[in-house]
């Protein structure tokens, strides 16, 4: 097998052996170039691997996307309304009115106890003296389950929006897999209402896990991290 178009074998010697103590290779002053470069990829994807926090973000700039899944009498839809950034929101409207409507904005798996999830969300309203009003919130999912599954709740920010506009609700999270059973994260969007159609916007939503091995999906089903296809040194 070749990488980078030279032996395999070579590429061993330089990353894994020492190739001058055990002097079987020699290698030609592009090839021993091309080899460096791929040791130094090796180590920096390692390391990567190791220090590196998984983050993302969703702005529903696709003019389609809404999110996951919901709960209760949610009425989802993307938006050209309002928007924090872009043209782009996601409505959320409470129809009928009861219960404590919810959006699943992220949701994340292959979390462990003591992982940290912080997520974040812009919200819109302009009611200042009550509802509608939005808030930031999450429950758990099971091992191997979906995330319309309930593993129970994960609590959140007891802040309400305030009715100012535009304002940004954030919340950390130490994760909790209530022994091995849960997994799984899914942050909510929810609506406190007053009346019968009430809403609210959401956007430029945002996560940071501490987990290298977890799975992010994002509102529009995408997931993270992206799988790398291929590269070339010349």
């Amino acid at each position: 097998m070749k990488v980078f178009g030279i032996d395999s074998r070579m590429v061993y010697a330089v990353c894994l052996k020492d190739p001058l103590r055990n002097g079987i290779l020699e290698f030609k002053e592009d090839e021993m170039k091309k080899v460096l470069v791929f040791c130094s990829i090796l180590v920096l994807v390692g390391a990567a691997s190791v220090f590196a926090n998984q983050t993302a973000t969703f702005g529903w700039e696709d003019g389609t996307s809404t999110a996951l899944g919901t709960y209760g009498n949610a009425v989802l839809a993307n938006s050209t309304e309002q928007a924090n950034t872009g043209t782009h929101s996601l409505k959320l409207t409470e129809n009928p009115l009861g219960g404590t409507p919810q959006a699943y904005i992220w949701w994340v798996t292959g979390l462990t106890d003591g992982d940290t999830i912080t997520a974040s969300f812009m919200v819109y309203d302009t009611t200042s003296s009550g509802n509608p009003s939005g808030r930031i919130w999450a429950h758990a999912t099971p091992v191997g389950g979906a995330v319309t599954d309930y593993g129970g709740s994960l609590s959140g920010n007891s802040t309400y929006s305030s009715g100012t506009g535009w304002e940004l609700l954030t919340y950390t999270w130490t994760y909790d897999s209530s022994t091995g059973a849960n997994d799984g994260f899914v942050l909510e969007g929810r609506i406190y209402s007053a009346a019968v159609d009430d809403f609210i916007y959401i956007d430029d939503a945002s996560i940071d896990v501490s987990s290298d091995t977890a799975t992010i999906y994002a509102a529009d089903g995408s997931t993270v991290p992206v799988e790398l296809q291929s590269f070339s040194i010349e």
